[in-house]
């Protein structure tokens, strides 16, 4: 899906502030979307890996008018901007627009978890990603930015103007008797009311709106998926160097072990997971474009699983900061494994490399 490239993306808080007052006219207030014209409801949302500096995000593409998925998209990328708050959008919304340049489909109307007129200089997320989207966008909030509101009743439907210095910037529009009220507000191309009507009809029973239901869950999920796959590693020996050189933990040292061909990545192992199938630490190949130093500890994620027959199965990693070239490197290291005479079986993939560490942590804890 084609996005716009409305402005750079390394902007001090400053500058940001300054992007969003001369952003906000650009901001479209008013329209509405028949029903015939909308097929396609994309909702999005990101989660956060805060200790290590990265964030998942998840765009999910619902039908309409059964609100069944037809679209996920997932990216792992790092955070860049610092958070602030006001500036949030300048914080999420790459990570967001990563995952929509992968999507296959392009939607009728966008639904986010964030404010959009709702904000003090009334340009919020929803309304940044709709212009860079040039997409009609909702913003439906879980709680309020600022803004004071009068009381919602009970009923589904009901509704509140949100206002702020005598403006009215949003609504709280209960999506589901007996639960709390959502924030509503203008993202780009959708006047309130209308705006209110899309949310309704996309709240299948729960106070969230299908779409961004389900982008939470997903984002959630791949949360989940990408911190089991994150693993501490030790380097043992650096892409290219000749030998073998292996971690003892009991002495604390990496001792040259034997002659051996020049592998094609950094070699090392976790620093905390035995294999049984060895009672060794298990190995972990670093698939990276920077200099790394024998010793060295970092964090990777794996992505990859070589199995061999005899179950001393070697993991596929990148570093978390950075994005090194995958294209042939397994074919690469396959043919090295065979050429050394290593019982090598297949490349797994991501779910088994997933199931080995897994299987690993249970046999440690058992023991």
């Amino acid at each position: 899906m084609k996005t716009h490239a409305l402005h750079p993306w390394d902007l001090s808080p400053k500058e940001a502030v300054r992007l969003q007052r001369e952003l906000a006219s650009r901001v479209i207030r008013e329209g509405d979307l028949p029903e015939d014209a909308v097929r396609l409801i994309a909702g999005a949302d990101v989660a956060f890996d805060r200790p290590r500096g990265r964030a998942v995000g998840a765009v999910v593409v619902v039908a309409y008018p059964s609100l069944e998925p037809v679209e996920r998209v997932t990216v792992e990328v790092p955070v860049t901007f610092p958070y602030v708050p006001g500036l949030l959008s300048f914080r999420e919304t790459p990570i967001v627009l990563e995952a929509f340049e992968r999507m296959d489909s392009r939607p009728d109307l966008l639904m986010v978890d964030g404010h959009g007129l709702a904000h003090p200089r009334r340009f919020g997320y929803a309304c940044h990603l709709g212009l860079l989207l040039d997409l009609p966008a909702i913003d439906v909030a879980k709680s309020r930015l600022i803004g004071d509101a009068g009381t919602v009743a009970g009923q589904r439907g009901s509704r509140a103007d949100l206002g702020d210095g005598g403006e009215v910037i949003g609504s709280m529009l209960r999506t589901r008797q007996g639960v709390r009220s959502v924030y509503v507000s203008i993202g780009h191309k959708v006047g309130l009311a209308a705006a209110e009507r899309w949310v309704l009809a996309c709240a299948a029973g729960y106070r969230l709106p299908e779409p961004t239901r389900l982008a939470d869950r997903l984002a959630a999920e791949a949360k989940r998926r990408m911190l089991d796959a994150t693993l501490e590693i030790l380097i043992e020996q650096r892409a290219g160097e000749r030998g073998r050189w292996e971690w003892d933990p009991v002495d604390g040292e990496i001792a040259y072990k034997h002659d051996l061909t020049p592998m094609l990545t950094h070699y090392g192992c976790s620093v905390d997971i035995l294999n049984p199938a060895d009672g060794d630490l298990l190995d972990v190949m670093l698939v990276d474009d920077a200099a790394r130093g024998r010793g060295e500890h970092l964090s990777a994620r794996v992505i990859d699983v070589l199995e061999r027959s005899d179950g001393d199965h070697k993991l596929l990693a990148i570093p978390l900061d950075g994005r090194p070239e995958l294209d042939g490197v397994r074919e690469r290291i396959w043919a090295w494994y065979v050429d050394q005479r290593k019982p090598v079986t297949r490349w797994g993939g991501e779910d088994a490399a997933l199931a080995l560490i897994r299987e690993c942590r249970v046999a440690q804890d058992a023991r």
